[in-house]
This record gives structure tokens, sequence and C-alpha cells, in this order.
């Protein structure tokens, strides 16, 4: 009864943090939204945790940008300058990968936990609407 108090209490804890840094996105232009987690080169394949940090992943224009707090700087990825690709399945998770033009490498999962399965179906789906922005320089 301890462990499932526990999973729901941090459930709950992350669910409040990706509202409140979604509310500390205040550009007009937003396009797109999510909840992902990010994970390095470094970690992806590599770690037993299998991401570095989570937040909102979001779209203005052509720059995708990835903020983790609601005072942190966000990463900022131009997507006329960056591959962004689909990634091999870990860990059950579905996964895509940003490449800078000097080839540093960003792993997403838009990750949730479900009741019978963990779902990470948004991931594929923001990873097209961020593809066509890349073909669309």
């Amino acid at each position: 009864m301890a462990g499932l108090a526990g999973v729901l209490i941090v459930t709950g804890a992350k669910k409040r943090k990706f509202n409140s840094i979604r509310k500390s996105i205040t550009d007009s232009n937003v396009e797109y939204v999510g909840d992902f987690h990010l994970a390095s080169a470094r970690r992806y394949r590599k770690s037993l945790k299998f991401f570095d940090s989570y937040g909102a992943l979001y779209l203005v224009g052509h720059n995708l940008y990835f903020k983790s707090s609601t005072d942190a700087t966000p990463i900022s990825f131009d997507l006329r300058q960056c591959t962004v690709q689909r990634e091999p399945d870990w860990r059950m998770l579905k996964w895509f990968s940003v490449t800078t033009p000097v080839g540093e490498k960003f792993y997403f999962n838009s990750y949730k936990l479900g009741a019978f399965k963990n779902n990470s179906d948004e991931t594929y789906r923001a990873m097209e609407i961020f593809r066509k922005k890349s073909a669309t320089s």
C-alpha cells in the first residue's frame, strides 16, 4: 500500500511541475506543446535511469524549445539546421532525437505512466510535426 501511495505522490508532483512549466511559456505563437522527458547522449541506452530531466517541449515557428523548469532558460533548436529522427525503442518506450549541426544529440520521449502499460504514443506524433517544420525551411 505504501508503494502505491509513493507512486501517486510522485505522479502528482510531476503533473504539477509539467503544468507550472506550461503556464510559464508566454510566447503567443506556440504551435505545439507537450510533456516530454529528455535524455542526453550519455544517458540514452546506457543508464538505469532513462532521462536527465523532464519538462515542456514546444514549437514556435521553426524553433523547438525544451524547458525543464519555470525559471530555466530553454534549450533551443533551429529545426532548419537540426535533424529530427526516430530512434529505436528503449525501455519499452518510443524515442526520437534532435541532432544539432555540431553533432550533439538530444533524445525525447513523451512517457506517461498508465495503469497496465506505459504510454509514449505522443512521441511519434510530435516527431512528425517537428519533421514537417524542418522540411519547410
